[in-house]
């Protein structure tokens, strides 16, 4: 499973402009699917002159012991 982070910025040399998105309630079976969704997210975010970083990370979760 995969998680979406992205991190962007409305000027890139202060950080006080950052923010972080993800998808919590959402994991992604493939990394391709992960890779889609955060492109179509980051062109929008380019398109409003952001500065966007976005990767797809490897996600294991915890499983609940009964």
């Amino acid at each position: 499973m995969f998680l979406a982070v992205i991190l962007y910025c409305s000027v890139v040399t202060d950080v006080s402009t950052c923010d972080v998105m993800m998808r919590k309630n959402h994991l992604f079976e493939t990394e391709e699917q992960c890779m889609y969704e955060i492109n179509v997210i980051a062109q929008g975010l380019i398109a409003t002159d952001h500065y966007v970083k976005a990767k797809c990370f490897t996600f294991i979760p915890l499983r609940q012991s009964t």
